[in-house]
């Protein structure tokens, strides 16, 4: 088969813009080859917390793992996807999702302490993923201040500009940017 007509599901890194903040909500992302534009076919994994008011000021909710069915035109806060890996489709789509799953929610979440982040919970779930080995080899070492973060990030900021300038047309799933960060 010839490497551009693979069938292989993609892992991705997602960025997800946050209203009038200059960083992105990190999250890992399992997706068909072919999304269908209004279904969640996909599943998204992270990390979240929100901040909600309380009789004496604001209040933190404690960080928990997500696993959710997302649809990439359902998600009108996803910025940027950056593949990390492609998955054989002869593994069906859902047991690559349960593999995904019982790997990243082993990757702890540390609470009560303010640098921690959605962030960091994506680069160790990618580190746990990458230590399985096989056909998750391909994931790049993404470390807090290396240069893959700082190439997802320059990336993610970008394409945030180009939506927030109207420059890419929402509601046409090829134009979500995504760039291939695979390593060999």
């Amino acid at each position: 088969m010839a490497r551009g007509r693979s069938n292989k599901h993609r892992l991705y890194v997602s960025l997800l813009y946050r209203q009038n903040q200059s960083d992105f909500h990190w999250a890992i992302t399992l997706a068909p080859k072919h999304e269908h534009a209004n279904a969640k076919d996909s599943m998204r994994y992270d990390a979240a917390n929100t901040i909600t008011p309380a009789w004496n000021g604001i209040q933190p909710i404690p960080w928990r793992y997500r696993y959710d069915p997302v649809g990439p035109l359902l998600d009108l806060k996803l910025v940027a996807r950056v593949i990390v890996a492609k998955l054989p489709s002869n593994i069906s789509f859902h047991d690559w999702a349960a593999t995904i799953d019982q790997t990243c929610r082993a990757v702890p979440l540390v609470q009560n302490d303010p640098s921690w982040t959605c962030r960091i919970w994506a680069m160790q779930a990618l580190d746990a993923l990458r230590a399985l080995g096989t056909h998750f080899s391909t994931i790049p070492n993404v470390q807090d201040g290396n240069m893959e973060e700082g190439e997802i990030v320059a990336f993610a900021q970008v394409a945030k500009a180009r939506l927030l300038g109207r420059q890419i047309p929402i509601g046409d799933i090829r134009a979500i940017p995504f760039f291939d960060m695979r390593r060999w």
